[in-house]
């Protein structure tokens, strides 16, 4: 078994995203097929414990404290530090362990592992908490709400599985305003799927950033780059760091919720700004949305566009940072993603379904730059018509 083991590992090593998404497949397929069905029911009936159990140990502060400690712990030293019953630890603990979230390293001893660091992490602690606390009584809701409604498509974003949960009228987001221990969750959440690898190799960006002057931005000119709901501003940060000539010509824009407390961003104006209203900023070279649309039903995406499109000159595009679907064969972490949005009144969309929403909207998807082909990840590019 070792030298299988070890060869899967040399594997891992040199494949490149979609590789080791693929060995990851192919893994899960042999799990499934060396099961029993006795093993397949206790591992579909378990899986709501594994959330509860994250939760236990983030409220408990066992993941920090873990990974905080260089060597193992034994149960009674995580019990004095969490005053937590030892007998009671005990049980979570050989059930983290055996789910591989920690290591047993001796009987009744316990030491981190790689998961550990990113469950003890701010942003994976907030996914723990965002995914129980808002997600999980989505989840739970899901059933009930489909078969009331018949088991229809959900079209609007105030009656979804959310608003059965929550017990509110609100949409997800009007309600997480209003609610700010999980807003700050989610903010973090997002921060945490953040990342500049959409610029690498992307020729318009690189093309337009080589027009930018030399000198320092004027008073009369029109901001370069808008990130329309970017945040806390990671995108702004990247860009800045990998692009000089774009600082001072770069806007954030988000929630007051989400920037009004916000530290100055060197190079970057920050605005308040909710895009269902019409675009302050008008002849932007590009408008950036990154996770935006996906959390909209069709008629609300088509809006913020057509409020983008109404503020873009002949040369401005907009950069839809999302995912595009094939019509067949999808992976399931975007079919996963696609059920977690339509609990919210979300949705991934296919390629074809990008080109009837951006023409809903007075545009046209210009191109398709996928950057994580693994996961299908791209920016779909819409000028106007």
């Amino acid at each position: 078994m070792d030298p299988i083991v070890a060869q899967i590992h040399a594997l891992a090593k040199v494949a490149d995203e979609e590789g080791r998404l693929n060995i990851i497949k192919e893994l899960r397929q042999v799990q499934v097929e060396l099961q029993s069905p006795k093993d397949s029911l206790m591992e579909i009936v378990g899986s709501g414990l594994v959330n509860a159990m994250l939760r236990v140990g983030a409220d408990l502060g066992l993941f920090t404290l873990l990974a905080k400690n260089k060597g193992p712990l034994k149960v009674e030293e995580i019990a004095s530090s969490t005053n937590a019953s030892p007998q009671l630890l005990e049980r979570i603990l050989r059930y983290l362990g055996a789910t591989s979230v920690i290591k047993e390293s001796a009987a009744n001893e316990y030491t981190a592992t790689m998961l550990t660091h990113v469950l003890a992490d701010p942003k994976g602690e907030a996914m723990i908490y965002h995914g129980f606390d808002t997600h999980g009584p989505v989840v739970q809701a899901m059933p009930d709400f489909f078969a009331e409604n018949g088991y229809q498509d959900i079209t609007d974003n105030t009656h979804t599985p959310f608003q059965k949960a929550h017990n509110t009228k609100l949409t997800s987001f009007d309600w997480l305003v209003q609610q700010p221990k999980h807003f700050e969750n989610l903010q973090k959440v997002m921060t945490s799927l953040q990342g500049s690898e959409w610029t690498n190799e992307f020729a318009l960006l690189d093309d337009e950033v080589q027009k930018i002057p030399s000198s320092a931005p004027q008073a009369f000119e029109s901001p370069f780059f808008v990130d329309v709901g970017g945040g806390h501003g990671h995108q702004c940060r990247e860009l800045g760091k990998k692009y000089p000539s774009l600082l001072g010509r770069m806007v954030l824009q988000d929630l007051p919720e989400a920037v009004g407390k916000l530290s100055p961003i060197e190079g970057v104006e920050i605005k308040a700004y909710d895009f269902f209203q019409p675009q302050p900023v008008t002849g932007a070279k590009l408008y950036y949305l990154r996770r935006i649309m996906h959390d909209w039903p069709d008629k609300e995406a088509a809006a913020i566009l057509r409020n983008t499109a109404a503020a873009m000159n002949s040369d401005s595009r907009i950069l839809i940072d999302d995912t595009v679907i094939p019509d067949t064969g999808a992976n399931w972490q975007s079919t996963l993603a696609d059920l977690a949005m339509m609990a919210f009144g979300g949705k991934e969309r296919t390629e074809a379904q990008w080109h009837s929403l951006a023409k809903s909207a007075g545009l046209h998807v210009e191109q398709i730059h996928t950057y994580v082909a693994s996961t299908y990840t791209a920016i779909v590019v819409l000028a106007l018509e």
